[in-house]
């Protein structure tokens, strides 16, 4: 399988369902996993526009193509309209070499000519002759419809830009130092000496943004636990949380488990932390991780956070719910997200991020604190729930913590801002049973 199949199967298997970045890990070796995370990507990121045109060039409009048929073309116009050191023969070329790998021969003729003729200026003139500004946008960055109401519904349009912006460019690499292991300084000098650049990160002392680096994961300092990656936010929220040593703390949603690890370091593996998510395989994952940063103080358990475990009831003296949400935060990463979320699925989302917290105070001991936080730009997923919490439950008071030499009880970070995704964090204390 050659480059270009391989990133149109990840294409078919997004459409069923997947998420882009948990495919892309999966890219065999012998492939050039940086042409082929361009063509998926790329693709995702203007899946609107390139639809838009691909339907330009049909006799009839309404016809409807095999997916595979349509991937393909998507992939040769994407290609073509975006990748310039690609010549035209060589797309179309390739494109019918697709035809016949994914058994959808008698397409060659329709691709054919739908890419030599294909003219870019064309659909761009019908996009800027569209009178609104937000079909506009919408088409341009390739959001769906419901994605694109709640945008409306939170943020002003210069503010949406500069969101929409943000989604197609390449997200920091931000790594956490293992402070179990080495300190900054020392891991500043091996990053030197292998010519890794970095710089430091804007609100994180125990960071640094890669600038650039070949064969990070394949270096003896990463198989040894002395980073890991993890991104500015997520670390920013167990720093929140801010555990005292020989405590008993609980990340109920664990998964991937950045979070958990870097809780250990900071009790520096005194007490106990208990790692619990939904789903086995992601607990083994986070066992992985865990032994190679030499975390020693985590049990792990799989149920479900919805559901109430009474045998947990009083149980912590720190909580941290980085609940499931939108991903409207990290749509660079998963550039899915803007075109298939549904208003649906944020309004489950949100009743399911309320049951969890209802479960998560009655396993806080009085006295103990909570860190909610999603990695989601919706205010009905952050302000507007932490307002719910502080109205629905008496015993609960908002906390505050420093960021930026600023005292907060919450925080919304933008995906345009550096060494962050989009998050919301906030922290509270539980007064009374």
């Amino acid at each position: 399988m050659n480059e270009r199949n391989f990133s149109i199967k990840v294409l078919l298997n997004v459409e069923q369902g997947g998420y882009s970045s948990e495919l892309l890990a999966k890219i065999p070796k012998n492939l050039n996993s940086q042409l082929i995370r361009q063509l998926v990507l790329g693709v995702i990121e203007n899946n609107i526009f390139l639809e838009m045109a691909v339907v330009e060039e049909l006799d009839k409009p309404d016809k409807t193509l095999p997916q595979e048929v349509l991937t393909i073309l998507k992939v040769g116009v994407y290609q073509k309209f975006f990748m310039n050191s690609i010549p035209d023969y060589a797309i179309v070329n390739e494109s019918l070499n697709s035809c016949e790998y994914f058994k959808v021969t008698q397409y060659k003729g329709l691709i054919n000519s739908i890419l030599r003729n294909i003219d870019n200026s064309t659909i761009e003139k019908k996009i800027s002759n569209m009178p609104s500004v937000n079909d506009r946008l919408k088409v341009k960055y390739s959001v769906g419809d419901d994605f694109y109401d709640f945008l409306i519904g939170n943020y002003k349009i210069k503010t949406i830009r500069k969101i929409l912006n943000s989604f197609s460019e390449v997200p920091n690499l931000v790594i956490r130092i293992n402070n179990l292991k080495i300190t900054k300084s020392k891991l500043e000098n091996e990053f030197k000496k292998l010519d890794i650049r970095f710089e430091e990160h804007p609100f994180l002392e125990n960071a640094l943004i890669i600038i650039k680096a070949s064969n990070l994961f394949e270096t003896d300092i990463f198989k040894n636990g002395y980073f890991t990656v993890q991104g500015g936010a997520s670390i920013l929220a167990s720093k929140v949380l801010n555990p005292e040593k020989n405590s008993k703390i609980l990340d109920i949603c664990a998964a991937p488990g950045g979070k958990t690890c870097h809780l250990s370091e900071l009790v520096s593996n005194t007490g106990e932390i208990l790692a619990n998510d939904l789903h086995g395989h992601k607990i083994e994952k986070i066992k992985e991780n865990a032994k190679r940063l030499g975390c020693k103080n985590i049990k792990y358990s799989n149920f479900g956070a919805t559901s109430f475990n009474g045998d947990l009831v009083n149980s912590f003296d720190y909580i941290l719910l980085d609940a499931p949400c939108s991903g409207s935060g990290i749509v660079s990463r998963n550039p899915e997200i803007k075109l298939r979320r549904t208003k649906k699925e944020i309004e489950e989302l949100v009743i399911t991020q309320r049951e969890i917290m209802d479960n998560c105070l009655k396993y806080l001991k009085v006295g103990g604190f909570l860190v909610y936080s999603t990695c989601s730009i919706f205010k009905q997923e952050n302000e507007m729930q932490r307002e719910y919490f502080l109205d629905r439950y008496e015993n609960i008071k908002p906390v505050e913590f420093s960021y930026r030499d600023n005292n907060i009880s919450y925080l919304s970070l933008m995906p345009y801002e550096k060494g962050a995704d989009g998050f919301f964090i906030s922290k509270f204390q539980k007064t009374s049973s």
